[in-house]
């Protein structure tokens, strides 16, 4: 266990907000971790005053490793990205990660695993990251393959560092069909803070945006394969908002990463998935009978990613608006 005047290697935040019940098994799982040179930074995003007491109450129950921090009341909360950035700004540790209070760690060997390969590399990693398995509301297994999980067939021996660690590029990363969750993310501290955290303006996505401008930026990346966390899919802004509101969030996203990663391939990236989002609107309109603005966005459509088939397309929505 880490003592008071001893830094600890890892600053695990986890933000919460009016579920205090989820929130103590994910605080659960942290403290079963059995690395122990680790803090817990809380941050209780204002939460209402039916459920203050209950953080207030847990708060006598645990140790000094959990340092609590709680936010004024506002009727939205903060968001996510505030919060985490608040715990950033706190944290003493080398390495930060995250946990969001609705999930849970389910491999306690996973902070003793990644300081043991950080440790036994010669370059230091910016950035571990790893995978998690998906449960739906009623508490089945979500059976395909989600976030980076899909990397895991693509690693080589070559590419190997340390047990079942494996150094990959940014280029590499963008081969999967998603992006890292922040459960299964742990950052150097140092290039956190010199990133600005998260982007306070972004409240759904905000973690694909993180992901995008972290791979832009990190030199070196480490991917462990392994499953370390469950995550339950629960009522949040990915279920609270209609269809056409989380594309309108993903435009956001995505025009920033074209507008201002560094890397080539994150950006080339950005326009092909920013291409796909300006079609998926489209389906959303026409589905509600939006005929004359679903041309219009499937124009945008087409001026990232050309292709005859979606030229035809064009022209045929743009006639049946018309008409």
């Amino acid at each position: 266990m880490t003592g008071k005047n001893e830094l600890p290697f890892f600053s695990i935040i986890l933000p919460t907000r009016n579920r205090p019940q989820l929130f103590r098994a994910a605080l659960d799982s942290v403290l079963g971790q059995t690395f122990t040179e680790l803090e817990v930074l809380v941050v209780n995003d204002g939460s209402s005053d039916e459920f203050l007491p209950s953080y207030q109450a847990m708060q006598a129950e645990y140790d000094e490793r959990v340092k609590w921090h709680y936010q004024p009341q506002r009727p939205n909360g903060h968001g996510q990205s505030y919060s985490m950035n608040t715990g950033a700004y706190h944290a003493r540790g080398e390495y930060i990660t995250f946990l969001d209070d609705d999930d849970v760690w389910t491999d306690r060997d996973h902070l003793l695993r990644a300081h043991a390969t950080i440790r036994a590399t010669h370059a230091a990693p910016d950035v571990l990251y790893s995978n998690q398995t998906a449960f739906d509301s009623a508490g089945r297994e979500i059976p395909i393959k989600v976030w980076i999980a899909d990397l895991a067939e693509k690693v080589s021996p070559g590419m190997l560092v340390a047990d079942d660690a494996y150094q990959v590029s940014t280029d590499f990363l963008l081969e999967s069909a998603g992006f890292a969750h922040l459960n299964c993310t742990i950052i150097r501290r140092s290039l956190y803070l010199a990133m600005k955290g998260m982007d306070e303006n972004i409240r759904y996505e905000c973690d694909r945006d993180f992901y995008l401008r972290v791979i832009d930026t990190a030199d070196t990346l480490y991917y462990l394969p392994r499953h370390v966390a469950r995550h339950n899919k629960k009522d949040n802004m990915s279920t609270l908002v209609s269809d056409l509101e989380k594309r309108l969030y993903q435009v956001n996203v995505l025009e920033k990463a074209v507008l201002l990663s560094q890397r080539q391939s994150v950006r080339t990236h950005a326009v092909a998935a920013l291409a796909n989002t300006y079609k998926h609107m489209t389906s959303s309109l026409l589905a509600a009978g939006r005929f004359d603005v679903a041309a219009k966005h499937a124009k945008k459509a087409l001026a990232l990613r050309y292709t005859l088939k979606w030229h035809a397309y064009c022209a045929y929505l743009s006639l049946r608006g018309r008409f």
